[in-house]
């Protein structure tokens, strides 16, 4: 699999100044940094043939993403998705517009396709560093699980209503999800330190050894409905 080489500047939009002026808090616990342009193109990682029937079991116990070996569930998937399209939405807003999703853009696919494929290449990336954790050693101290502790309880008190019900994600599943997303950057940080290019040089093998394929559950999941519009300005 390999995507577009196309890596600019990660940028953290937080949604709780951009909508500051309603008192409307949305806490990017995450800190997921989004990046604004990335090439579409992605060989080897694509959906399924569309015959498979979405599932009823629970979005935990859903694969939404099989990134090589490793599988990636609904509700994480949502979560990342949801987090993208709300922070794009408020971007867009504090510049006075609101986000057209069916709107193509100079790369020839919609803006909706466009973010989901960068979330895909996020929620990957996040996947095969994280899956060093042994090979480094790496575990959270007590003032980081803390920090966990905090950002759950301020995720689920200052995040919008509609969004929180579009994520759906459980408590103790979004507790795994933070506690993955501070390990990688824990092992990012280590790579970096003995060589800044290593990071980038583990994921990019990473990507030509492994086929991430798109579950239909992926496929469903859009932006059609938008999660924050000029009203929430005001």
């Amino acid at each position: 699999m390999e995507y577009g080489k196309t890596q600019l500047k990660e940028k953290d939009f937080s949604m709780k100044n951009a909508l500051k002026r309603k008192g409307t808090i949305i806490r990017l616990t995450s800190g997921i940094c989004l990046i604004l342009v990335l090439c579409l193109c992605m060989i080897g990682c694509g959906g399924n043939s569309g015959e498979e029937e979405p599932t009823t079991k629970s979005a935990e116990d859903t694969v939404a993403i099989h990134a090589g070996t490793i599988d990636v569930y609904l509700d994480e998937a949502r979560y990342y998705a949801y987090i993208a399209q709300g922070t794009y939405e408020t971007y867009y807003l504090t510049e006075g517009k609101e986000l057209d999703w069916s709107k193509k853009t100079k790369k020839g696919v919609t803006m909706e396709t466009l973010v989901k494929s960068t979330v895909l290449d996020d929620i990957c990336r996040r996947e095969c560093i994280y899956s060093y954790c042994k090979e480094y050693n790496i575990d959270l101290s007590e003032e980081e699980q803390e920090q966990i502790r905090i950002d759950l309880d301020n995720y689920y008190k200052e995040t919008d209503g509609e969004l929180l019900s579009k994520i759906g994600i459980s408590k103790e599943r979004l507790k795994m999800v933070f506690e993955k997303q501070a390990i990688a950057k824990k092992i990012e940080n280590v790579m970096a330190f003995a060589n800044e290019n290593l990071p980038d040089e583990t994921y990019k093998k990473w990507k030509t050894e492994n086929t991430v394929t798109a579950e239909v559950q992926w496929e469903s999941i859009t932006f059609n409905q938008p999660i924050f519009t000029m009203e929430d300005l005001y």
